[in-house]
């Protein structure tokens, strides 16, 4: 064997159980999975035996919603932190700028949430030159007319599907990408996670060159199932076609298409049942199209695409559910694992419905640490006490028999499956652990649940639990360990667990310092 994992705390997610018990390896499949008292017998001269009694070894994590360009739109340009004044950031624009070609964009990021400043000295200074320093939080970005005119785009309206023709510029920087790119793996592999669902805008800007170069040349340490989010125009069928057949390897494949439905419910545009309750007769306070979502997603089935659709609000969720019903009777049943993503609100009978259909639901279990504290949380101001409950209903969905898995849609958040559980098993928003008892602490998960829901049901929303998902002899070898008893650690201890190791195909891709 080339690497044996020792622990008293084996999660195999075969079952909800954790044992001791040993992993042994051989290339990048798992050889042997067994108990501790057979463990001798499998090592051999050259093995490296890592004892990590204490700590919890499980099968890597799938996070099924990653936006990496979004990634590189947190990190764009200068950093325009620590500044409190339109003088001060002004003033590092203008340092920024000298250092850069004549012409070249002027980016920024980090500016500080609830500085906003009008654009007419940026005018002034550099007329012609674009520039645009996005806040913290991306909802708001100073920029001036020129950059505005050569992106499309306004300040106060800059979320990031309108911030595409930014991207594709930022994204045909093939060396610059590729670096990032490099800095993303390391981040994901620090936390455990050996597969993701990412999410590239259109045609990707060409992005997709990268990615398989590096696979081509061994350096991914995760594997990426691409989908397409169509943003400057109707899906591109014959792009996915291609995109199908070019990546369709054991780290890199194309699986289909991303698509908006609703807005959040927090500002108004999720696509609500009863309506809003703090504006009566108002259910949307967006204009969707249904039947061209329809219609979109008709096609994309009938050519053996998965559709991911992007649905907050419990209306959202119904309509998008009665598309893919539509998708059985018109083009057949087959197995197309379409999804649902979000899913903040969705009522008891829809839940039932995604068993029945085989509707994958991914949500953000760590969405709670988006708001700090219960108090910024805006439930019932929005929904009555009896809807509210539907929110975040986890444990429901699983015991309706659907497949839950978990994504952060980073850059929204980082995953950290140690947050995460302090999210679904306590139901505290982490900022200050509130409110006491829990959030509707009847809809938590337990421990090994949550476990399951990031690693074999988030492998088998992706076609993969032949391959993967699971700690059994001749599956890959994508492993996490979580250096701290999760299963059975308290609040405080459970804040202070980490990732100690990440194994890829079979390669420590992280270790723990």
């Amino acid at each position: 064997m080339d690497i044996i994992l020792k622990t008293n705390l084996l999660f195999t997610a075969v079952d909800e159980e954790v044992r001791e018990g040993f992993v042994a390896i051989r290339g990048n499949k798992i050889a042997k999975t067994g108990t501790l008292d057979e463990i001798e017998q499998y090592i051999e001269e050259d093995t490296k035996v890592y004892d990590l009694t204490g700590q919890v070894v499980a099968p890597g994590f799938v996070d099924n919603h990653v936006f990496f360009t979004g990634y590189m739109w947190q990190r764009l340009g200068f950093d325009a932190s620590g500044a409190d004044s339109e003088d001060e950031v002004i003033e590092r624009i203008t340092e920024a700028a000298a250092g850069m070609p004549a012409g070249a964009a002027v980016l920024g990021h980090g500016l500080k949430d609830g500085l906003e400043f009008a654009s007419d000295r940026l005018n002034e200074l550099f007329p012609e030159r674009p520039v645009a320093v996005f806040a913290d939080s991306r909802e708001y970005c100073f920029m001036n007319r020129a950059a505005q005119e050569r992106y499309g785009f306004s300040g106060d309206a800059c979320w990031a599907e309108q911030c595409f023709r930014l991207f594709e510029e930022i994204l045909r920087d093939k060396d610059y990408s590729r670096e990032q790119y490099g800095a993303f793996q390391e981040l994901l592999a620090s936390k455990g996670i050996t597969s993701i669902k990412e999410i590239g805008f259109d045609s990707y800007s060409g992005f997709t060159d990268v990615l398989k170069s590096l696979e081509d040349e061994g350096k991914l340490t995760h594997r990426i199932n691409l989908v397409s989010q169509p943003v400057a125009g109707d899906a591109d069928f014959e792009y996915g076609e291609k995109c199908r057949k070019m990546f369709d390897g054991e780290k890199l494949r194309f699986m289909g298409y991303n698509i908006m439905v609703d807005g959040d419910i927090e500002s108004g545009d999720g696509d609500l049942l009863d309506g809003y309750k703090d504006r009566p007769g108002v259910c949307c306070g967006m204009d969707i199209d249904y039947a061209a979502l329809e219609k979109t997603v008709l096609e994309a089935d009938k050519r053996g695409f998965r559709c991911a659709l992007h649905a907050e609000g419990d209306s959202a969720v119904r309509k998008s559910i009665d598309i893919f019903e539509k998708c059985r009777e018109v083009n057949g049943a087959r197995d197309a694992r379409h999804a649902l993503v979000d899913v903040e609100l969705i009522d008891p009978a829809d839940r039932k419905r995604l068993k029945e259909l085989d509707i994958s639901a991914i949500e953000y279990i760590q969405i709670m640490n988006c708001y700090g504290s219960y108090e910024e949380y805006w439930d019932t101001d929005i929904l009555s006490e009896e809807r509210a409950k539907n929110i975040w209903a986890y444990k429901s969905t699983l015991e309706d028999g659907a497949r839950l898995c978990f994504g952060t849609d980073l850059p929204l958040d980082v995953p950290d499956i140690p947050l995460s559980m302090r999210c679904g098993v306590y139901r505290l928003f982490p900022g200050d652990d509130t409110p006491e008892g829990g959030y509707h602490r009847e809809e938590a998960l337990t421990p090994a649940q949550i476990l399951t829901c990031w690693s074999k049901n988030g492998q088998a929303a992706n076609f993969e639990e032949c391959r993967l998902g699971t700690l059994e002899e001749g599956k890959l070898a994508d492993i996490a360990v979580l250096d701290s008893d999760v299963f059975h650690c308290g609040l405080e201890e459970l804040k202070k667990a980490e990732v100690s190791m990440t194994i890829f195909d079979g390669r420590i891709v992280y270790k723990k310092q």
